[in-house]
């Protein structure tokens, strides 16, 4: 009877180890699924505007995708579905309306997993300026070079499912090449000054969100300061009408009259208060400015004949030397 007791206990004592060793493996197992059905949706592009195109795609590297049957679904609508079926292109709704992309997937070893994308409705514009030169009424944008400052302001449009958001009501959080400006962020600062120090690509980010935090938004602007000097380009100087900044001047004139007016006009040089150097130079022998120091008024003396006017800037921003140059052979 001893003994059949100990047998019994011996058995339940067996069983229960059993049981204990075999709980773990179903959470094992399943860890290791959710892990294998692992994916991401890829966006082209990775922060998709309102209205815009996106193309996505479904990466994994845990299991087969090209076996796997796909589904897409667009707020509550199927878009694209079937075996393979990685790929889909599609329009965000316009500006305050959130979007929601769903999905599912069955994985070829039958795995079911699905994610969610969401598209708030919300978007920031930014406006920009360089304070680099470039003449009265020029159409172009000022470009931002080497120790140039730049402002720039962020006008967000964010919304709630109630409608969109006050201005008045929001926190901006910058960044300076993914550097948080904690010195320049806060409630109502939409406007960050910065110097790009050097030649190169800058990233300067925004997060505007509302003072709950009940929704945010974060947009990304890059600027590049590569391949941006300054330059000097030479234009007829009318005395009576002005400069002709519509036609420049080109490196070979034929004068009509006897005489004639060029100005000097100086692009991208930056205009925080220093010394500027201006020369002149004809055949290579210095000659005077005229009444402004980027002007030179010539006068041809004999009935033919060729000269070549050469210009040279010079301005010290910073510790750092801006210049250029340019020519032209005048024909008489």
């Amino acid at each position: 009877m001893k003994t059949m007791k100990n047998g019994f206990v011996f058995l339940i004592s067996l069983t229960l180890t059993l049981a204990l060793f075999s709980l773990p493996r179903n959470g094992l197992a399943q860890e290791i699924n959710d892990y294998s059905s692992d994916f991401t949706i890829e966006l082209v592009p990775d922060n998709p505007r309102p209205n815009q195109a996106v193309s996505a795609k479904i990466v994994s590297y845990q299991f087969d995708v090209n076996r796997s049957d796909i589904s897409w679904i667009l707020d509550g609508k199927t878009v694209a579905q079937g075996v393979g079926k990685k790929t889909v292109d599609f329009v965000l709704p316009n500006l305050g309306k959130e979007s929601i992309l769903t999905v599912n997937i069955v994985t070829n070893q039958g795995v079911k997993t699905s994610k969610i994308k969401k598209f708030s409705g919300s978007d920031i514009d930014f406006l920009w300026s360089a304070n680099t030169s470039v003449p009265a009424g020029y159409r172009g944008k000022a470009l931002a070079g080497r120790k140039a400052f730049i402002k720039i302001t962020a006008l967000p449009h964010l919304y709630l499912a109630s409608g969109p958001v006050s201005r008045s009501n929001l926190v901006y959080d910058w960044t300076f090449n993914y550097k948080n400006l904690p010195d320049d962020s806060g409630a109502d600062k939409n406007t960050l000054l910065i110097r790009l120090n050097d030649l190169g690509d800058y990233v300067i980010g925004v997060k505007v969100s509302t003072k709950d935090k009940r929704t945010s938004f974060q947009k990304f602007l890059h600027l590049s300061a590569e391949g941006v000097s300054p330059k000097a380009v030479f234009y007829k100087d009318d005395p009576l009408e002005g400069p002709f900044y519509g036609r420049a001047l080109g490196n070979k004139i034929s004068l009509e009259t006897k005489d004639i007016n060029i100005r000097a006009e100086p692009y991208f040089f930056n205009q925080e208060k220093g010394e500027a150097i201006y020369r002149w130079s004809m055949n290579g022998k210095s000659v005077k400015s005229g009444k402004k120091p980027n002007t030179i008024s010539l006068v041809a003396e004999e009935s033919s004949g060729q000269a070549r006017i050469s210009f040279e800037m010079e301005k010290e921003v910073e510790n750092s030397l801006q210049s250029a140059e340019t020519a032209t052979n005048i024909a008489f």
